[in-house]
This record gives C-alpha cells, sequence and structure tokens, in this order.
C-alpha cells in the first residue's frame, strides 16, 4: 500500500510536470512572437493548454478517490471491484489523451489496482493481459499515424539547449522513479506469495504430520479399545466364576457336611435326623436363590436382605446349625457402614474361609474377627483344622487377593504349623458411614 501511494504522488508529479512544461510553452510561444513559425510547423492543432492540467489532475484524483471507495465500502463485493478495475484503466486512457499519450505509466497504478483488488485467479490474469495489452498498444508513435497527437517532444524544442537537458532529465527521472516503483511493488508481491507459499507448504508438512500421527494414535486406540474390552470380558469372567464359585462352593459344603452328620445321626436318633435335614433342605433353598441372585446381579442376597454384620452372623447360625463345626464371631472397635463393594469383599473372604475350613480342614471351631479401626478394617478368619505346610491358592484363595487388591489393600495365608488355617487382611475405608 504504501508503494502504490508513492506511485500516486509520483504521477501527480508526472502529470503537473508535463502540464506546466505544455502550458508554459504556449505561453513562451506568444510571448516571443513565435506563434506564426509555431503554428505553420505543427501538423494539427494541439489541445487548449488550460485543458491539459485540469482535466488530467480532476481525473488523477477520480482515480484516487475510487481507491478510498474501494478500501472502505465495496472491499467485499466482487462485482463492484471489477467494475472499479475497468473504470481504472478508462481513466488512465482519459489522462494519457489529455497527455497526447506522451505519457503511459498512469497504466501502472491500475495494473497495481488489480493486482491488490481481484484475488480470484482466473479474472486476475484476464485484467492483467488487457492491462498489459492496452499498456503495449497505447504508443505515440502508432496513434500519432491516424489520430492528431503533438508530440511532447515539440514543446520542449522551443527551450535552450540547457534548458531542454534538464527539462528531458526531470522528466526521465520521474519516468524511471515510478517504473521503479512499479518494481519494487512487484517484488513485494512476489515476496509476499512465496512467503505465503512456503507457509502454506510448512502448514501442509506439519498438518501431514499430524494426520500421520492421528492414524497412529487411531491404531493405539483401537487396539486398546480391544485390549480394554478383552480385559473386561476376562474380568468379568473372573467375577462371575469367583461369585458362583464361592456361593455354591459354600452351600454344597455346608450340604456335605450336614449330610455327614445326618449318616452319622440316622442310626441313634431319627428325629434329630430329620431335624437336621429340614436345616439341610433350608440351606439348599437358600444356596439355589443365592445362585440365581448370584448370576443376576453378583451381590450376595444375604448382603442385599442384611448389612455386612448381620449378614456374617447369619452365615455363621447356619454353618452352626447344619453342622458340627462352631463359628465364633468377634468384633473390635466401633461398627460403621461400608461401601457396597467393600461389604461384599469382606463376605466374601469370611465365606471362602469357613467354606475352606469346613470343607478341607475338617475345622470344628472357626474365628471370625472384624476390627474396625478409624480408616482401614483388619479382618481374620482362623480354624483348628488340618492346615497345610505348603499352602497353594485355589481358585477361592486366589479371588480373595484379587478382591482386596482391587480395594487397594492386602491379604495374606497362613497354613499353620501345629495346624489349622489362618487368612489375614486389612481393606483401606474410602468413606466411614455412621449406622
Amino acid at each position: 500500500m504504501i508503494t502504490r501511494n508513492a506511485m500516486f504522488m509520483i504521477n501527480l508529479a508526472i502529470i503537473s510536470f508535463l502540464s506546466i512544461v505544455i502550458y508554459q510553452t504556449i505561453d513562451l510561444i506568444c510571448w516571443n512572437d513565435m506563434a506564426r513559425s509555431f503554428l505553420e510547423k505543427i501538423k494539427y492543432v494541439p489541445t487548449i493548454p488550460w485543458q491539459v492540467p485540469v482535466f488530467s489532475l480532476i481525473l488523477l484524483l477520480l482515480l484516487f478517490i475510487s481507491v478510498i471507495i474501494r478500501e472502505r465500502l465495496v472491499k467485499e463485493r466482487r462485482s463492484l471491484l471489477y467494475l472499479f478495475c475497468i473504470s481504472d484503466l478508462f481513466i488512465s486512457i482519459a489522462i494519457m489523451y489529455f497527455l497526447n499519450i506522451s505519457y503511459k505509466g498512469i497504466l501502472l497504478l491500475a495494473i497495481v489496482n488489480i493486482i491488490i483488488y481481484i484475488d480470484e485467479i482466473r479474472h486476475k490474469y484476464l485484467f492483467l493481459i488487457g492491462s498489459i495489452l492496452v499498456y503495449m498498444l497505447f504508443d505515440y508513435d502508432i496513434f500519432s499515424i491516424k489520430m492528431r497527437l503533438f508530440s511532447i517532444n515539440d514543446y520542449i524544442q522551443y527551450y535552450t539547449s540547457s534548458q531542454r537537458f534538464y527539462i528531458f532529465g526531470i522528466r526521465n527521472f520521474l519516468f524511471s522513479l515510478n517504473d521503479m516503483l512499479f518494481i519494487v511493488f512487484m517484488i513485494f508481491m512476489i515476496q509476499s506469495q512465496i512467503d505465503e507459499n512456503t507457509k502454506i507448504k510448512e502448514l501442509y508438512r506439519k498438518l501431514y504430520q499430524t494426520a500421520e500421527e492421528i492414524k497412529v494414535v487411531n491404531i493405539q486406540l483401537e487396539n486398546y479399545s480391544k485390549k480394554s474390552e478383552e480385559m473386561a470380558k476376562t474380568k468379568e469372567r473372573n467375577r462371575l466364576a469367583r461369585e458362583i464359585h464361592d456361593t455354591i462352593g459354600h452351600t454344597l459344603t455346608s450340604m456335605a457336611t450336614g449330610l455327614q452328620a445326618c449318616r452319622a445321626l440316622l442310626s441313634r436318633d431319627l428325629e434329630q435326623t430329620k431335624v437336621q435335614l429340614d436345616k439341610i433342605t433350608d440351606l439348599a433353598q437358600k444356596g439355589l436363590l443365592d445362585v440365581r441372585r448370584s448370576v443376576n446381579e453378583l451381590r450376595p442376597d444375604m448382603l442385599e436382605r442384611f448389612s455386612l454384620i448381620p449378614a456374617i452372623q447369619k452365615l455363621a447360625e447356619d454353618i452352626n446349625d447344619c453342622t458340627n463345626t462352631k463359628v465364633i464371631l468377634s468384633i473390635k472397635g466401633a461398627i460403621y457402614r461400608l461401601n457396597a463393594d467393600e461389604e461384599e469383599t469382606v463376605y466374601r473372604i469370611v465365606q471362602e474361609g469357613i467354606t475352606n475350613a469346613v470343607g478341607h480342614g475338617k475345622a470344628t471351631e472357626i474365628g471370625v474377627e472384624l476390627c474396625f479401626e478409624t480408616d482401614s478394617l483388619r479382618l481374620k478368619v482362623s480354624d483348628n483344622g488340618i492346615g497345610t505346610a505348603k499352602i497353594e491358592e485355589g481358585f477361592g484363595l486366589k479371588h480373595i487377593k484379587e478382591r482386596v487388591a482391587m480395594l487397594a489393600g492386602w491379604a495374606e495365608f497362613d497354613g499353620g504349623e501345629f495346624g489349622g488355617f489362618t487368612i489375614r487382611a486389612q481393606i483401606p475405608i474410602r468413606g466411614r458411614m455412621e449406622i
């Protein structure tokens, strides 16, 4: 924009200079009584001197005003921009006409406006080709053959040699300065286009790189999604297996132990055997409901009906009633309600410990100890069974560790040096709920 404004100033200087030369030459001829000889030498009568500066400068001002209108009002309206660019060409041709086509650098200003205001490439090229053709064709030597034109050189011949030297020098300097400013403008435009293309290429490179990275991330996310899905399936299968194992294992173990007791009572006390069988039947029905519940909701039915402590007490009562094994429950500390997953984990540990003690350890006495602390719950399930020197963690013991680990706790097992088996666990409590 600075270059174009400079070109406006230079063209103003050139038109003013040529108008002064023409007007001053006519004045010089009249003052020196050379009008007769002047008219005898020329082929055509020149333009009235005062019309040259007046109309040329008015047209140049009109060109400048059209640029201001474009900047402020119609920069976004293409059709009007095209009309203004066409008017620039006609105004430039009109200025050239009043200067007898002795100067055509004004067309460079019209070309600058085309480059600045027309964005659509195809239309820009059409306007530029038209402007260049006008610049090439509008030449004094061509038009003077058919048109009545008076050369500026004919005016300058009426000055002395030293005056002609200065006039030609100033004229050529102003013409060259206008051409140089146009070249500078084109250099800036080309450099701007090169910079823009470089930025576009860099942006394209970054976009391409980002697209490749996104592809990699998408593949990784897809793989992660598949792995997560598989892990979820595996986790759910393990959980379902653990729930069914805890439920069915506890129920069947209790029933098997109770039936063994019935077998021993059958020959001695038939009525007591019937009572025992009724209790086993009741336990089997409860176990069946628990299995159905495990499949449907995967939460112990006992915990659905009771809170943790009553549920464990009911579990102990069932064992005490149906088997010869005695379960002793001990609770320490201020009792408070746990979260659902915490209660379920504690219940399953107690259930697994009792089941193993009765079924594998042949225990006659089982101790269950719950110790409520400020931010954790310590749990201990111990029996007086046969114990084991080498602990082999089966399905139940593995899932005890898994359950506790999911709650950020720990669990350990002790086979007992002189018999018996102990399960110890500690679970951090996320939030205490007072009962």
